[in-house]
Protein backbone atom coordinates (compact mmCIF):
# COMPACT_ATOMS: atom_id res chain seq x y z
CA UNK A 1 0.00 0.00 0.00
CA UNK A 2 1.79 3.25 -1.20
CA UNK A 3 1.08 6.75 -0.36
CA UNK A 4 0.36 9.13 -3.44
CA UNK A 5 2.59 11.57 -2.65
CA UNK A 6 5.47 13.06 -1.01
CA UNK A 7 8.89 11.36 -0.20
CA UNK A 8 7.66 8.07 0.70
CA UNK A 9 6.35 6.74 -1.99
CA UNK A 10 9.84 6.61 -3.41
CA UNK A 11 10.51 3.83 -0.31
CA UNK A 12 7.83 2.10 -2.12
CA UNK A 13 8.64 2.21 -5.62
CA UNK A 14 12.43 0.51 -4.33
CA UNK A 15 11.07 -1.67 -2.41
CA UNK A 16 8.83 -3.30 -4.75
CA UNK A 17 11.95 -2.91 -7.34
CA UNK A 18 14.11 -4.93 -4.59
CA UNK A 19 11.08 -7.38 -3.94
CA UNK A 20 10.59 -8.57 -7.41
CA UNK A 21 14.41 -8.37 -7.94
CA UNK A 22 14.71 -11.51 -5.41
CA UNK A 23 12.36 -13.23 -7.23
CA UNK A 24 8.89 -12.26 -5.13
CA UNK A 25 5.79 -11.51 -6.45
CA UNK A 26 4.65 -7.93 -5.80
CA UNK A 27 1.57 -6.35 -5.96
CA UNK A 28 1.97 -2.22 -5.62
CA UNK A 29 -1.12 -0.36 -4.85
CA UNK A 30 -0.84 3.19 -4.98
CA UNK A 31 -3.50 5.12 -2.92
CA UNK A 32 -5.70 7.36 -5.43
CA UNK A 33 -6.72 7.07 -8.92
CA UNK A 34 -4.13 6.54 -11.83
CA UNK A 35 -5.31 9.57 -13.80
CA UNK A 36 -4.60 11.94 -10.78
CA UNK A 37 -1.69 14.12 -12.00
CA UNK A 38 0.30 13.05 -9.13
CA UNK A 39 1.02 9.90 -11.41
CA UNK A 40 3.15 12.08 -14.18
CA UNK A 41 5.59 13.10 -11.18
CA UNK A 42 8.33 10.62 -10.00
CA UNK A 43 8.29 8.02 -8.84
CA UNK A 44 5.10 6.89 -10.58
CA UNK A 45 6.11 8.27 -13.96
CA UNK A 46 8.88 5.54 -13.69
CA UNK A 47 6.26 2.42 -13.36
CA UNK A 48 7.30 0.96 -16.42
CA UNK A 49 10.52 -0.48 -14.72
CA UNK A 50 8.74 -2.06 -12.10
CA UNK A 51 5.95 -3.40 -14.77
CA UNK A 52 8.54 -4.39 -17.26
CA UNK A 53 10.32 -6.39 -14.06
CA UNK A 54 6.78 -8.22 -13.96
CA UNK A 55 5.77 -6.14 -10.82
CA UNK A 56 1.52 -5.34 -10.60
CA UNK A 57 0.91 -1.91 -10.23
CA UNK A 58 -2.92 -0.69 -8.99
CA UNK A 59 -4.92 2.09 -7.50
CA UNK A 60 -7.40 2.15 -4.30
CA UNK A 61 -8.14 3.04 -1.31
CA UNK A 62 -7.35 1.52 1.99
CA UNK A 63 -11.22 0.49 2.29
CA UNK A 64 -11.04 -0.56 -1.34
CA UNK A 65 -8.35 -3.36 -0.77
CA UNK A 66 -9.97 -6.11 -0.25
CA UNK A 67 -12.47 -5.81 -3.11
CA UNK A 68 -9.62 -4.73 -5.42
CA UNK A 69 -7.41 -8.10 -4.89
CA UNK A 70 -10.87 -10.49 -3.87
CA UNK A 71 -9.64 -13.66 -3.31
CA UNK A 72 -6.43 -13.16 -3.52
CA UNK A 73 -3.66 -14.17 -0.41
CA UNK A 74 -0.44 -12.59 0.26
CA UNK A 75 2.49 -13.61 2.48
CA UNK A 76 3.05 -10.00 3.36
CA UNK A 77 1.28 -6.71 3.42
CA UNK A 78 3.24 -3.66 3.85
CA UNK A 79 1.69 -0.04 4.02
CA UNK A 80 3.63 2.94 3.12
CA UNK A 81 1.27 5.36 3.46
CA UNK A 82 -1.02 5.93 6.66
CA UNK A 83 -0.35 7.52 9.95
CA UNK A 84 -3.00 7.16 11.80
CA UNK A 85 -5.74 4.18 12.43
CA UNK A 86 -8.15 5.33 9.91
CA UNK A 87 -6.01 4.47 7.18
CA UNK A 88 -4.07 1.37 8.83
CA UNK A 89 -6.62 -0.01 10.16
CA UNK A 90 -8.45 -1.30 6.63
CA UNK A 91 -5.08 -2.27 5.76
CA UNK A 92 -4.33 -4.21 8.63
CA UNK A 93 -7.65 -5.65 8.61
CA UNK A 94 -7.23 -6.63 4.40
CA UNK A 95 -3.80 -8.83 5.93
CA UNK A 96 -5.19 -10.62 8.52
CA UNK A 97 -8.10 -11.13 5.75
CA UNK A 98 -5.51 -12.62 3.00
CA UNK A 99 -3.94 -15.09 4.88
CA UNK A 100 -0.58 -12.79 5.33
CA UNK A 101 1.92 -13.89 8.06
CA UNK A 102 3.55 -10.49 8.06
CA UNK A 103 2.82 -6.78 8.01
CA UNK A 104 5.36 -4.35 7.84
CA UNK A 105 4.63 -0.41 8.66
CA UNK A 106 6.57 2.19 7.23
CA UNK A 107 6.20 4.42 10.45
CA UNK A 108 8.53 7.68 11.80
CA UNK A 109 11.42 8.62 13.01
CA UNK A 110 10.02 11.84 13.96
CA UNK A 111 7.98 10.81 16.57
CA UNK A 112 11.10 10.05 18.92
CA UNK A 113 11.04 13.02 22.10
CA UNK A 114 14.24 15.15 21.84
CA UNK A 115 17.32 13.63 23.76
CA UNK A 116 20.41 15.26 24.82
CA UNK A 117 22.42 12.07 24.04
CA UNK A 118 22.15 11.39 20.17
CA UNK A 119 21.12 8.79 18.39
CA UNK A 120 17.65 7.97 18.50
CA UNK A 121 18.11 4.14 19.17
CA UNK A 122 14.92 1.56 19.08
CA UNK A 123 13.14 1.58 22.22
CA UNK A 124 13.69 5.37 23.36
CA UNK A 125 11.27 7.46 24.08
CA UNK A 126 8.34 8.93 21.67
CA UNK A 127 5.73 11.35 21.62
CA UNK A 128 2.71 8.59 22.68
CA UNK A 129 -0.15 10.83 21.07
CA UNK A 130 2.08 10.63 17.75
CA UNK A 131 -0.41 8.77 14.93
CA UNK A 132 2.22 6.23 14.44
CA UNK A 133 2.64 5.35 17.53
CA UNK A 134 -1.17 4.82 18.09
CA UNK A 135 -0.99 2.42 14.73
CA UNK A 136 2.43 1.03 16.39
CA UNK A 137 0.39 -0.57 19.16
CA UNK A 138 -2.67 -1.65 17.29
CA UNK A 139 -0.73 -3.59 14.58
CA UNK A 140 1.12 -5.47 17.94
CA UNK A 141 -2.64 -6.61 18.75
CA UNK A 142 -3.41 -8.40 15.56
CA UNK A 143 -2.95 -11.57 14.75
CA UNK A 144 0.59 -11.23 12.09
CA UNK A 145 3.99 -10.56 12.88
CA UNK A 146 4.88 -6.91 12.60
CA UNK A 147 7.39 -4.86 11.84
CA UNK A 148 7.91 -1.22 12.04
CA UNK A 149 10.03 0.95 10.12
CA UNK A 150 10.55 4.27 11.38
CA UNK A 151 12.55 6.57 8.17
CA UNK A 152 14.20 9.91 8.49
CA UNK A 153 15.34 11.85 5.63
CA UNK A 154 16.15 9.84 2.28
CA UNK A 155 17.23 10.56 -0.97
CA UNK A 156 17.72 8.67 -4.64
CA UNK A 157 16.83 8.11 -7.72
CA UNK A 158 12.97 8.61 -8.06
CA UNK A 159 12.91 11.09 -5.09
CA UNK A 160 10.44 13.64 -5.36
CA UNK A 161 10.49 15.76 -2.23
CA UNK A 162 13.04 19.02 -2.08
CA UNK A 163 15.72 17.80 -0.16
CA UNK A 164 19.16 18.23 -1.55
CA UNK A 165 17.34 20.40 -4.20
CA UNK A 166 17.12 22.82 -1.73
CA UNK A 167 20.96 23.31 -1.14
CA UNK A 168 21.36 22.78 -5.05
CA UNK A 169 19.28 25.69 -5.96
CA UNK A 170 21.10 27.77 -4.05
CA UNK A 171 24.62 26.47 -5.14
CA UNK A 172 24.65 26.68 -8.69
CA UNK A 173 23.52 30.43 -8.95
CA UNK A 174 26.13 31.38 -6.29
CA UNK A 175 23.55 32.40 -3.26
CA UNK A 176 24.88 31.88 0.66
CA UNK A 177 22.84 29.29 2.09
CA UNK A 178 22.17 29.96 5.36
CA UNK A 179 21.83 26.94 7.97
CA UNK A 180 19.73 27.63 11.20
CA UNK A 181 22.30 27.20 14.20
CA UNK A 182 25.59 26.61 14.55
CA UNK A 183 25.26 24.02 11.65
CA UNK A 184 26.84 21.26 13.75
CA UNK A 185 23.82 20.07 14.76
CA UNK A 186 23.54 15.84 13.37
CA UNK A 187 20.85 14.64 11.08
CA UNK A 188 20.97 11.33 8.61
CA UNK A 189 19.84 11.57 5.16
CA UNK A 190 19.57 7.28 3.57
CA UNK A 191 18.98 6.48 0.05
CA UNK A 192 15.88 4.89 -0.72
CA UNK A 193 16.91 1.92 -1.46
CA UNK A 194 18.80 1.13 1.08
CA UNK A 195 15.57 1.50 3.31
CA UNK A 196 14.08 -1.46 0.89
CA UNK A 197 16.86 -3.65 1.48
CA UNK A 198 16.17 -3.31 4.92
CA UNK A 199 12.56 -4.04 5.04
CA UNK A 200 13.39 -6.85 2.22
CA UNK A 201 15.50 -8.59 4.40
CA UNK A 202 12.75 -9.19 6.94
CA UNK A 203 10.69 -10.72 5.02
CA UNK A 204 10.36 -14.64 5.94
CA UNK A 205 12.61 -13.20 8.93
CA UNK A 206 11.16 -14.65 12.08
CA UNK A 207 13.32 -12.63 14.05
CA UNK A 208 11.70 -9.74 12.68
CA UNK A 209 8.25 -10.25 14.12
CA UNK A 210 7.79 -7.48 16.70
CA UNK A 211 10.56 -5.09 16.40
CA UNK A 212 11.23 -1.81 15.58
CA UNK A 213 13.81 -0.72 13.03
CA UNK A 214 15.16 2.86 12.61
CA UNK A 215 15.17 2.68 8.42
CA UNK A 216 18.17 4.88 8.38
CA UNK A 217 21.64 4.78 7.20
CA UNK A 218 24.78 4.45 9.69
CA UNK A 219 26.64 7.68 9.24
CA UNK A 220 25.19 10.98 10.71
CA UNK A 221 25.96 14.23 8.86
CA UNK A 222 25.94 17.92 10.58
CA UNK A 223 23.62 20.10 8.67
CA UNK A 224 26.55 22.68 7.37
CA UNK A 225 28.38 19.29 6.11
CA UNK A 226 25.07 18.12 3.72
CA UNK A 227 25.81 21.71 2.23
CA UNK A 228 29.12 21.40 1.65
CA UNK A 229 28.84 17.75 0.49
CA UNK A 230 26.00 19.31 -1.67
CA UNK A 231 28.61 22.00 -2.96
CA UNK A 232 31.48 19.41 -3.76
CA UNK A 233 28.76 17.34 -6.14
CA UNK A 234 28.19 21.33 -8.10
CA UNK A 235 31.66 22.01 -8.12
CA UNK A 236 31.60 24.99 -5.89
CA UNK A 237 32.71 25.90 -3.08
CA UNK A 238 29.82 26.86 -0.02
CA UNK A 239 28.57 30.19 1.31
CA UNK A 240 27.41 29.01 4.54
CA UNK A 241 25.84 31.93 6.93
CA UNK A 242 24.47 30.24 10.08
CA UNK A 243 22.08 32.50 11.85
CA UNK A 244 20.12 32.55 15.15
CA UNK A 245 16.78 30.20 15.27
CA UNK A 246 15.33 32.17 18.40
CA UNK A 247 16.39 35.62 16.42
CA UNK A 248 14.75 35.70 13.30
CA UNK A 249 12.91 38.41 11.15
CA UNK A 250 9.26 38.87 11.34
CA UNK A 251 6.75 36.14 9.36
CA UNK A 252 9.80 33.88 9.09
CA UNK A 253 9.60 30.22 10.06
CA UNK A 254 12.72 28.02 10.45
CA UNK A 255 10.45 24.97 9.73
CA UNK A 256 9.71 26.28 6.16
CA UNK A 257 13.33 28.15 5.52
CA UNK A 258 15.50 25.13 5.82
CA UNK A 259 14.80 21.26 4.77
CA UNK A 260 15.74 19.51 8.02
CA UNK A 261 15.04 20.52 11.92
CA UNK A 262 17.32 22.77 13.40
CA UNK A 263 18.18 20.63 16.09
CA UNK A 264 20.12 17.19 16.54
CA UNK A 265 17.54 14.74 15.02
CA UNK A 266 19.93 11.73 14.38
CA UNK A 267 18.58 7.95 14.80
CA UNK A 268 20.73 5.18 13.93
CA UNK A 269 20.03 1.27 12.78
CA UNK A 270 20.95 -0.71 15.58
CA UNK A 271 18.22 -3.37 15.29
CA UNK A 272 18.66 -3.61 12.04
CA UNK A 273 22.65 -3.96 12.22
CA UNK A 274 22.11 -7.25 14.48
CA UNK A 275 18.88 -8.61 14.06
CA UNK A 276 18.44 -8.40 10.09
CA UNK A 277 22.73 -8.50 9.62
CA UNK A 278 21.57 -5.00 6.82
CA UNK A 279 24.62 -3.63 5.87
CA UNK A 280 23.75 -0.14 3.58
CA UNK A 281 25.90 -0.17 0.59
CA UNK A 282 25.07 3.93 -0.44
CA UNK A 283 27.45 6.55 1.15
CA UNK A 284 25.99 10.49 0.78
CA UNK A 285 28.92 11.72 -1.65
CA UNK A 286 27.99 9.78 -3.76
CA UNK A 287 24.83 10.01 -3.90
CA UNK A 288 24.61 13.27 -4.02
CA UNK A 289 26.96 13.26 -6.98
CA UNK A 290 24.32 11.19 -9.04
CA UNK A 291 21.47 13.47 -7.49
CA UNK A 292 23.14 16.43 -8.75
CA UNK A 293 23.33 14.89 -12.06
CA UNK A 294 19.87 14.54 -12.55
CA UNK A 295 18.94 17.69 -11.15
CA UNK A 296 21.15 19.36 -14.05
CA UNK A 297 19.54 17.03 -16.58
CA UNK A 298 15.99 18.18 -15.10
CA UNK A 299 17.15 21.72 -16.48
CA UNK A 300 15.79 23.13 -12.82
CA UNK A 301 19.32 24.87 -12.65
CA UNK A 302 18.86 27.21 -14.95
CA UNK A 303 15.00 28.02 -13.84
CA UNK A 304 14.42 31.57 -12.25
CA UNK A 305 13.79 31.45 -8.87
CA UNK A 306 12.98 33.99 -6.05
CA UNK A 307 14.51 33.72 -2.32
CA UNK A 308 12.90 36.02 -0.57
CA UNK A 309 12.78 33.94 2.67
CA UNK A 310 16.48 33.37 2.39
CA UNK A 311 17.04 37.50 2.04
CA UNK A 312 14.93 38.43 4.48
CA UNK A 313 17.32 36.00 6.90
CA UNK A 314 20.24 37.00 5.14
CA UNK A 315 19.19 40.78 6.20
CA UNK A 316 18.52 40.04 9.30
CA UNK A 317 22.18 38.48 10.07
CA UNK A 318 24.01 41.29 8.77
Amino acid sequence: MNTNGGGHANIGFWLAKVLQGQGHQVTLNVVGEQDDKKMSKPPFSYFSELTAMGVRTTWANPGDLSSKVAGENFDVVVDNNGKDLNSVGPVADFAVACGASQFFFVSSAGMYKPTNTPPHLEGDAVKESAGHNVVENMLSTKPFKYSSFRPQYFTGYGNNKDCEEWFFDRLVRGRPVPVPGSGDQLSVVAHAEDVATMMAAAVGNDAAGGQIFNAVTNRAVTLNGMAEICAKACGVEPKIVNYDVTNLPDGVEVKKAFPFRPIHFYSYPAKALEVLDWKPKHDLATDMAERFAFYKASGRADKDMQFETDDKILNHVR
